[in-house]
């Protein structure tokens, strides 16, 4: 969580110097960036999430004081018709969009992210998309007994195969992506991985062909897009 949430400040941060004037965050959940990041006084901020998410945190942020614009919508974003006032509201208001969307992806079905991306496209000012990632072999991974099991409550249901080619035929290609492991080595903030993990991990630069490094390498992340 610490190693995503550096991540996504920092595209944030790159996203507003590059001329940015709004950010989306859709299904915001209890994310206080709004109130916690430097943000430009100037800043629209908008919040889309279930009406009984958006009241609970309004509730609790009610004596806070926000740094930017800030504007939460109660909504269902699985209704289309909304969704798509939604943006058409948000496109009209704004001159260069940042879309948001953490920890949403994951548990979406394969259409209706490719709805969501397509959406997102046809936004005249969208110009950046926040988006996580999870390798097909990590998806794989998650499918497997125990593993399904535990997680029973709260599936992953996106699984595009080849990840970045099911963006760029949904309209969105790759500006950066930075992979956890990477993130984790840089902050010097190692994986609470359990110690016969880490052992395997360890040993694993004696054993393991370059290629299955790799692939444990890139396993997750966050991706930033841009519209094609």
């Amino acid at each position: 969580m610490a190693l995503r949430t550096r991540i996504i400040d920092e595209y944030i941060a790159r996203a507003i110097e590059s001329g940015v004037d709004t950010v989306l965050a859709l299904g915001a959940g209890l994310d206080a960036r709004p109130y916690r990041l430097a943000l430009p006084p100037g800043l629209l901020w908008i919040e889309a999430d279930y009406p009984h998410v958006i009241d609970y945190k309004e509730s609790v942020l009610r004596q806070e004081t926000p740094r930017c614009r800030l504007e939460r919508v109660g909504i269902d974003l699985a209704d289309t018709g909304a969704r798509r006032a939604l943006l058409d509201r948000v496109d009209d208001r704004s001159a260069g969009i940042l879309v948001l969307t953490e920890g949403v992806i994951p548990y979406l079905e394969n259409g209706q992210v490719a709805s969501l991306a397509e959406a997102l496209r046809a936004m005249r000012h969208a110009r950046f998309w926040i988006v996580d990632y999870l390798s097909a072999r990590a998806v794989e991974f998650r499918r497997r007994g125990r593993v399904r099991r535990a997680m029973q409550n709260a599936p992953f249901k996106f699984a595009p195969g080849d990840w970045f080619a099911f963006f760029r035929r949904h309209g969105w290609g790759l500006e950066d992506i930075r992979y956890y492991l990477d993130e984790a080595a840089r902050h010097s903030r190692p994986m609470p991985l359990p110690l016969p993990a880490r052992l395997l991990v360890s040993l694993s630069r004696f054993w393991a062909g370059e290629q299955r490094r790799e692939a444990f390498r890139t396993f997750g992340g966050y991706a930033l897009l841009v519209p094609l």
